[in-house]
């Protein structure tokens, strides 16, 4: 205990707050720009890594080219979405939006499934355009707040299905509708390289394929450059994420690269991470490793929720309440001691019924699952960095503002009044939404090759909205403490690894030291804290700890909490002002785990939390003179993930 007591203090000395605005060109002591010496010695990591810059973007995006966009009244194109990233204004369903700060990448996202259908019923030249499915797909001669639509219930309908067909309108073996689909995915191609623009703004060329086979596991496709595959192929004719990967590898062939991005996992009924098989058989260690390979990166968050984790389910991390969309009972066998949860109806063995949620549907459990597999057999499925997105349905990616929030899912929460109900039109829950997330990558340039080559390698970062600034290395031979005017990134490139890394085998009788650097987004409030969330296996268990380790306002971890003190920051529920003059505008320090063991392999990584503000529905209801509503928070805390490192004792 009383070297625990000794180390937390010692984060006293190590953090340090600065009144340096921390945005993305104020990057002096984060250490991007130049390279200094450090301890008396010239940093020998490469020049390159040292330069790396923060980039923000959207990887999730649709615009009316996806189908369940189109049936919302959304008639946006992905020109349209590229527009808006880059600063532009489109006009949507009678609302002119434009971002106030534009996004240095963005990936429109369109779902595979029904691309092909959705041309062909566009088209006033195509066969099938008349047909009453068309018509129905169309909208045509429907009132927009009717509660169900024939269309909707044939889409439900496929969706659902175990083995989903094509729609009567793509002839006897589909082909009509692939090749639609073809034609419409060589159009996004064009698209997207008419508004890349290397050094300034990037684009990528991808898709979202949006398999269920009973729960969410859809994945959004990114390839590298302009080399693709020539179809983009839907879970109708690829029905596993395995068949996708093994479609991929087959069309997806040198100069051509691509990588999936597993979608936010919290509707998944505990089958993202289930550890199996379509048979149900589990991974082996060449099923696992082959996994991780082509699938690098998770969605922690988006307009639907937060996946990182969920408190009483595998975690007693109070912070885990935040922006929770699946407001479900826990199923009963993962409930924690005492809860007085049920599931309705009953959960199966497996837990997968709709009346509850378990813990493989969280990111920071499947992390955990990951290091099992390791320990058992060499090897971790779930090996992935993290980022934030939208996967807004209104061609806008990167608006996610709360106090500008004008939905993202079409006619269904494009008004205040129905964004503050929790059903209306078609059932859609409109107050556990949220405006969505930011992914944020470390990169040389803003190219292609630069920001897919740091989604490859995990030095990615996700925020629930705001640009914070986030860095995270992990060292066996960091210096004890910080000298002033130490260059972060010179010691973390040079003498350890960075968010999305592994710790090389441990040689020497100490545990591992972390750096950490967080600076205050241009857009957002001053931070309040910074944090260490840890998972590791021990005695054949998985375990997890929460560490707080740099507090704002010269404030210090409390010894046996592991947490800072309130540092009195507030916000005013009458019209949402900030009350107290409290934060940081720059948070870095040094910590050394002080629980390490090195025969227990472990995760780690950084959460950023922001001084609390108002939350989206709080702004809506002041604009109409109403309260808050009772069934959301009043208030969130916005805030930032790294992606881990790990530590294998093998």
């Amino acid at each position: 205990m009383l070297k625990n007591i000794m180390l937390l203090t010692s984060l006293t000395l190590l953090a340090a707050c600065s009144d340096t605005p921390g945005d993305a060109n104020s990057k002096a002591e984060s250490g991007v720009k130049t390279r200094q010496t450090v301890e008396g010695q010239s940093s020998s990591a490469p020049p390159a890594m040292l330069s790396r810059n923060p980039y923000f973007g959207d990887l999730h995006v649709h615009t009316s080219y996806s189908l369940d966009a189109y049936i919302i009244f959304n008639r946006t194109t992905p020109r349209d979405a590229y527009i808006f990233a880059r600063g532009g204004e489109i006009d949507f369903y009678r609302h002119p939006r434009k971002l106030a700060l534009p996004l240095d990448f963005a990936a429109v996202t369109e779902h595979a499934e029904f691309l092909g259908e959705s041309l062909i019923c566009a088209d006033p030249h195509s066969a099938a355009y008349a047909t009453d499915m068309c018509r129905d797909m169309r909208n045509e001669q429907q009132d927009p707040a009717l509660e169900h639509r024939t269309f909707v219930n044939v889409l439900l309908k496929v969706f659902k299905a175990d083995r989903p067909e094509r729609l009567p309108i793509c002839g006897d073996q589909g082909e009509d509708c692939i090749n639609a689909s073809r034609t419409r995915w060589q159009e996004i191609q064009e698209i997207a390289d008419e508004f890349y623009l290397p050094g300034e703004f990037t684009t990528f060329i991808a898709y979202e394929w949006t398999g269920e086979q009973g729960g969410n596991r859809h994945r959004n496709v990114i390839f590298r450059n302009n080399n693709v595959a020539k179809t983009p192929w839907s879970m109708i004719e690829v029905p596993t994420v395995e068949a996708l990967w093994g479609k991929l590898d087959e069309e997806c062939l040198p100069p051509c690269e691509v990588l999936t991005i597993s979608h936010n996992s919290n509707q998944s009924k505990g089958l993202r991470f289930a550890g199996v098989n379509p048979d149900g058989s589990p991974f082996s260690a060449e099923q696992a490793s082959y996994r991780a390979a082509h699938e690098p990166l998770v969605e922690i968050m988006q307009f639907k929720g937060e996946s990182e984790c969920r408190f009483g389910l595998g975690t007693e991390d109070e912070l885990c309440q935040f922006e929770k969309y699946d407001l479900r009972p826990i199923c009963p066998d993962k409930a924690p001691p005492g809860s007085t949860l049920v599931c309705a109806p009953a959960c199966d063995s497996e837990g997968r019924p709709d009346g509850c949620v378990w813990a493989r549907n969280y990111t920071r459990n499947a992390l955990k699952i990951g290091l099992e597999f390791e320990e058992k057999t060499g090897a971790n499925p779930y090996k992935f960095g993290v980022l934030g997105s939208t996967d807004t349905h209104n061609a806008n990616p990167g608006n996610t503002a709360e106090d500008n929030y004008k939905g993202n899912f079409g006619y269904l929460d494009a008004d205040a009044n129905d964004r503050l109900k929790l059903a209306l039109k078609t059932g859609f829950k409109q107050l556990p939404k949220n405006p969505g997330a930011l992914a944020g990558v470390w990169a040389e340039q803003n190219t292609r090759d630069s920001i897919f080559a740091a989604l490859q390698r995990r030095e990615t970062f996700a925020t629930s909205g705001t640009r914070i600034l986030l860095r995270f290395f992990a060292g066996w031979d960091f210096p004890e403490t910080l000298q002033q005017g130490t260059e972060l990134a010179a010691i973390g490139y040079d003498k350890g690894v960075p968010m999305g890394g592994d710790l090389p085998v441990y040689h020497n009788d100490g545990p591992p030291r972390f750096l950490l650097w967080a600076a205050k987004g241009v857009d957002g409030r001053k931070l309040q804290r910074v944090q260490v969330i840890k998972g590791w296996r021990e005695d054949g268990e998985s375990r997890e700890r929460v560490y707080d380790v740099l507090c704002s306002d010269g404030l210090t971890p409390n010894p046996l909490s592991r947490r800072c003190p309130d540092n009195g920051a507030g916000v005013s529920l009458k019209d949402c002002s900030v009350t107290g003059d409290r934060g940081a505008t720059e948070l870095k320090g040094l910590w050394e785990d002080p629980d390490f063991d090195p025969g227990q392999g472990a995760f780690y990584y950084a959460r950023v939390l922001e001084n609390p503000g108002c939350r989206w529905s709080t702004y809506d209801a002041l604009r109409l003179g109403r309260e808050p509503p009772v069934d959301a928070p009043a208030i969130i805390q916005e805030r930032a993930w790294s992606s881990p490192i790990w530590y294998s004792p093998n």
